[in-house]
Order: structure tokens, then sequence, then C-alpha cells
């Protein structure tokens, strides 16, 4: 494992499927808690102000009672000036805060020591980049200014999950509408410290491949992943388009301190392309505190723009 890795995953790391946190602090037996708090700061060379907040504060609560085959989780998200469309009295659309949600909230039953049962708000099997900042190797996500390129995030369903030493198999059923939205994972670990992952996502409103693999060897961590997003227009403003990226990191430890090497090529909307080479380098101040730099240089329709960002959290 890696410097980043070490100081987080005992801190807020999940399970394979993500639906299952190992909490840090005992608050009984049985119940425990965990979280992080993600400062950062972030300056774009396209004419934009130096932007900086706090990003996230996550708080979580694992329940797993000894004897029981039954164990619980829920997480709360609280964003930083984030807003969402609605319509006020008179009919007009305006922004209003949306500053708390949930992320992880399931119940899950562990039928075995390798198939559960889970149901409840669930993240999605995509990605080698995690949905928490906990999990980066960089401050940005792979897409183009910063955004990312899964299909899904969290989203109420239930799912069953079966993991070994070798292999694991996930099948994911949430709600859309008219129909069901399903994803399917089938992950081989069998090799020590290769990990590689397929994940496959219908839903009414895109259809989504997902193939990622990462490798430790000594202080280097090494990754690939390519996504595949066919949209049908319902996210995408009425625009029918597909979308194809790929992404290959390299990251070095030295004890405490890292370094990220990370490019990443793709489509912003059919036939619109982009380039993104991010430097980020990092250290961990203590068993709690971990900081980053990063320099990203994009290119997209021949436009070339820099991105210089920190970032510091704090975990707990």
């Amino acid at each position: 494992m890696k410097m980043k890795k070490e100081l987080l995953a005992s801190l807020t790391s999940v399970a394979l499927f993500g639906s299952v946190a190992n909490a840090e602090i005992p608050l009984t037996d049985d119940l425990s808690a965990y979280g992080y708090i993600d400062a950062y700061y972030e300056d774009t060379d396209r004419g934009d102000n130096l932007e900086g907040g706090l990003a996230e504060f996550e708080l979580g609560f694992s329940f797993t009672p000894a004897e029981s085959k039954w164990s619980a989780v829920a997480e709360l998200s609280f964003r930083d000036g984030r807003t969402t469309e609605a319509e006020d009295s008179d009919g007009d659309t305006v922004e209003v805060p949306d500053d708390l949600d949930f992320e992880t909230v399931t119940i899950t039953y562990a039928a075995s020591d390798a198939l559960s049962f889970t149901i409840g708000n669930i993240l999605s099997y995509q990605g080698f980049e995690t949905y928490d900042a906990t999990g980066l190797f960089q401050y940005s996500y792979q897409g183009a200014a910063n955004s990312v390129v899964y299909s899904a995030g969290y989203a109420y369903g239930a799912s069953a999950d079966y993991a070994t030493d070798d292999f694991a198999l996930g099948l994911w059923v949430g709600e859309a509408d008219d129909s069901a939205s399903v994803e399917f994972l089938a992950a081989y670990t069998g090799i020590e410290d290769l990990t590689v992952k397929f994940i496959y996502a219908d839903d009414p409103g895109y259809e989504t491949i997902n193939i990622w693999a990462s490798y430790d060897i000594a202080a280097f961590t090494f990754a690939a992943e390519y996504t595949s997003n066919d949209w049908d227009g319902t996210f995408t403003a009425g625009e029918e388009r597909a979308e194809d990226t790929y992404m290959a990191l390299a990251y070095y430890s030295f004890g405490k301190a890292g370094l990220t090497l990370r490019y990443s090529a793709g489509d912003v909307e059919n036939n619109i392309e982009y380039e993104k080479f991010t430097v980020s380098p990092s250290y961990a101040f203590s068993d709690n505190v971990f900081g980053l730099l990063e320099l990203s240089c994009e290119e997209v329709e021949g436009e070339d723009f820099t991105t210089l960002a920190a970032e510091l959290i704090y975990s707990f």
C-alpha cells in the first residue's frame, strides 16, 4: 500500500463495493464514527477568480453488532456552496441551497463470509477515481475541467455481492424512470497487488462500460482506465451523444511524500476532444492530515489552459 492509501485506508476506507466503512472512533461496542474535512484553493488561467473553501465535511456512522449478520452505515455530506434549481411560487426557476446530502446509507445482511445483500443509498461500482476526496491520488478528476467521467454516483437500490480472495461479482438494481437501472461488476484480485475490474451499467438515460486495472509494485502504483458512455439525451439537454475517456496514472511514494503523474484524454461531447496532464506532489503531515498541490494542463478544442490547486484533508 502506498502512502496516501496507508494514511487514509484505516480512517475512511470502504469495502470492495463501497457500502461499509471502517470507522475509527468507537462510540459504543457496536457503533463507531468516522469522517473528514476537505479544504481547497483552485485557480484557472481562463479568467476565473481564485476560488477556495471547504469542499466537503463528511460524517459517517457504522453500526456493526459483533454477534449479528446485520450491519448498517449512514453518511452525511455537507458541501460548501452547492445549489440546485427549483421553481418559486411564481413558477420562476431559482437557485436554492443544497449543501446537505446523504451518501452511503445502507442496511447489509451477510449471508456468509463471501455473500452479502445490501439495500439503501449505494455508491456506483464505477471508477478507479473514488467519489470521496480521501481516495484520490490528486485533487482533480480525470475529466475536462475537473469533471467526473462516470455516469452514476450514489443511488437508491439493492445489491448482491460475492467476493473471495481471487474474484468478486456484484449486481445492483435501482429505481429509474419507467424501468430499472442496473449495474454489474466483475473483479479479479487473484494476483497479489493487482486489481482488475469490469463494470457495465444500463439505465434509461445511459449505457456505460467502465474497465480499470491497478498494480502496486515496490513504491509505485500504476493504473489505467477506460470509460465509455452512451447518453440518450435524458441527462444531456436532449442531445444523444457518446463519450469515451482514457486515463493512465503513476504514483510514487517517498515515505510521507508522494508524486502523482496522470494523463487523460477523451470526448467532452461528440467530436469535442480534450487532453489533460496532471502533476501532483503530496505529503502526509500526520496520521490524520494529508495535503497536496496540483498542476493540471488541459487542451480542449485547441484551447489551452492551466489549473493550480492546493488541498488539505483532515480525516478522523
